[in-house]
């Protein structure tokens, strides 16, 4: 069985693990969005972003010589991030030369998100005339907390996942593992990052992405299909009992 199999009915959640959702579009660099005050961007957006910051980072590097002190000296500035917030600071937009993104801790189902996000790519597209991207990528990060969940992931995690932890003699005593994968066909992958962190609490971070010119116009279908292969792994990763005690309600 393949991914392209799986067809496990979409449902929302009473109690769920998610942290983080995160979308970001990446481009070809535009230096005046790094220079310039993007005024006209946030007239498009600040009824859903009111609230603007600027970031921008310097770094310093210690340069070692035959005499001591060593001199610390200050690198070129990175460009500028500009941020978009919501009042709550519950989202967070970014747009920085090259990338614009959206990120929530607040995530309730995909077409809340989907619509927030189009407000941000109207805005890209007409201010910057931007026509495609190089990369788009929508990834999901799960914590289930060892106390919101008691008694051991064997059972609500998938054993394919589990490894040492779901041995009946070591399993009880394992105090981390942490597993990189990924999957792919035709112009996408999905890297899922999983397993125990130090506090006994698992980790199921699900990024996807393709690096396929992509096209303005086709931007809301492809972040749509990758919601939907997310869910599809997500559900995958988990038991039915897991499904059960995460509390289903199905969507219409």
């Amino acid at each position: 069985m393949a991914l392209a199999d799986l067809a496990y009915p979409e449902c929302d959640y009473a109690k769920t693990g998610l942290t983080t959702v995160v979308c970001q579009l990446r481009f070809n660099p535009i230096l005046k969005i790094g220079q310039a005050v993007p005024v006209e961007f946030q007239d498009r957006v600040r009824q859903s972003f009111p609230v603007f910051v600027r970031e921008e980072s310097i770094e310093f590097r210690l340069a070692l010589g035959a005499s001591l002190p060593a001199s610390v000296e200050s690198l070129p500035p990175t460009p500028a991030t500009w941020r978009f917030r919501t009042e709550d600071g519950a989202w967070v937009a970014g747009l920085a030369v090259n990338f614009l993104s959206l990120e929530t801790k607040d995530y309730r189902h995909f077409p809340d998100f989907g619509e927030r996000f189009n407000v941000l790519l109207a805005a890209l597209t007409d201010v910057y005339e931007i026509r495609d991207f190089g990369r788009v990528g929508l990834r999901y990060v799960n914590l289930f907390k060892a106390e919101q969940f008691p008694g051991g992931w064997a059972g609500r995690i998938n054993p394919s996942l589990l490894g040492p932890l779901a041995d009946p003699q070591l399993g009880p005593e394992v105090t981390g593992a942490q597993q990189i994968f990924a999957l792919a066909d035709g112009d996408w992958t999905i890297a899922i990052r999983h397993g125990l962190d130090d506090a006994g609490n698992y980790l199921l971070d699900i990024d996807h992405a393709t690096e396929a010119k992509t096209g303005m116009a086709d931007v809301p279908a492809r972040l749509a299909e990758f919601n939907r292969r997310i869910f599809q792994v997500f559900r995958w990763s988990i038991t039915e009992d897991m499904h059960q005690q995460m509390e289903p309600t199905p969507r219409d």
